[in-house]
């Protein structure tokens, strides 16, 4: 059962979604699947989302002027940022796509497993809620995992326990990355892995060719929760406060 997140950040959208008074704080509906995250849910299976360790590309090629993000605390930071940059703690782009100031972007909530050692076994594990992925202007979703994907790897091994239990360099090699549409739902310490009938909605990213001027900067990844032993909500929090800011003006003005 996913469990709906208690942290400030989702208390704040929650908030902020029921604060009609403003567009920019109507809380967007799912009206309709988003396509390059539907795109391959036939494939899903044929797909392998696994292997290559925590540095492992699942992009067709790499051109060499573009580095994925490292597999460490500090690449978790820059991540973590530009997520909070680009989505302003939304999971949909606000404002209207014809205005000049619109940027579009596509999040997605990210999920990691152990997976089966070979074709005729089962899972390790099962998906664990992860974390949320953006992919900003033209990139593709698929782009944006295979530059992230060991920096998810990584973190998700320090969030779940479950996941390197057979030990980190067996684990590395065995586990896979997939993802659902963007929701508000969050994980906390205690969640489960998600039941087989929930987990027939999880994706496996597609293998793409990168183009050679595609920026780090583009994309981001926040995990649902701090890993063991590391705080980090910087640029967050300072969004965090200036929606509250807004917020609170818009009270007044309606008072």
């Amino acid at each position: 059962i996913t469990m709906i997140a208690t942290s400030p950040l989702l208390l704040l959208m929650w908030f902020a979604c029921s604060a009609s008074h403003s567009a920019a704080f109507t809380c967007p509906q799912h009206s309709k699947p988003i396509t390059a995250l539907y795109a391959a849910k036939k494939q899903k299976k044929k797909a392998s989302g696994g292997g290559g360790g925590f540095g492992g590309s699942k992009a067709k090629s790499t051109p060499p002027s573009v580095t994925p993000a490292s597999a460490d605390i500090q690449s978790l930071e820059k991540q973590w940022d530009n997520f909070a940059s680009i989505t302003d703690l939304e999971i949909f782009p606000p404002g209207d796509p014809e205005s000049s100031d619109y940027r579009h972007f596509i999040v997605a909530d990210v999920f990691v497993r152990i997976g089966p050692e070979d074709k005729d076994s089962n899972p390790g594990t099962g998906w664990f809620r992860t974390g949320k992925l953006v992919a900003a202007d033209d990139i593709d979703i698929n782009i944006a995992f295979a530059l992230q994907r060991g920096l998810m790897l990584w973190t998700a091994a320090a969030m779940w326990p479950q996941l390197a239990a057979k030990g980190q360099l067996a684990a590395a090699k065995l586990m896979q990355v997939g993802f659902m549409p963007p929701s508000m739902n969050m994980a906390d310490e205690s969640e489960p892995a998600l039941d087989e009938e929930e987990s027939e909605d999880v994706q496996i990213p597609q293998r793409v060719a990168i183009k050679d001027d595609v920026s780090l900067k583009n994309i981001g990844f926040r995990p649902d929760f701090n890993p063991k032993g590391f705080t980090y909500k910087r640029r967050e929090r300072s969004a965090m406060k200036a929606k509250k800011s807004g917020l609170d003006e818009i009270m007044d003005i309606n008072d």
